[in-house]
């Protein structure tokens, strides 16, 4: 794909933006420097995808009963003074 000037990236926003939804990719040439338009979900701004597996590792240990659970504000603070 050609590369955008600045200018016309300006001038046709929209469009531009309508097509980085759809997946295509839109190119900006600034200076001599390259810049893409890409489009990405909340949780991609957010969540790094070593922080993601963390999370999954810790729901799949919930599931098989490797946790702890605390019931009430007791039960938690005991927890905590045990750490």
């Amino acid at each position: 794909m050609e590369a955008l000037s600045v200018s016309d990236y300006r001038n046709n926003l929209a469009a531009y933006f309508d097509q980085a939804d759809k997946g295509q990719p839109v190119l900006i040439r600034r200076r001599n420097q390259l810049y893409a338009l890409t489009s990405v979900g909340r949780e991609e701004l957010v969540m790094t995808p070593a922080l993601k597996k963390r999370i999954e590792e810790a729901e799949k240990a919930c599931r098989e009963g490797r946790c702890i659970t605390c019931n009430t504000k007791e039960e938690l603070n005991s927890f905590l003074e045990s750490l």
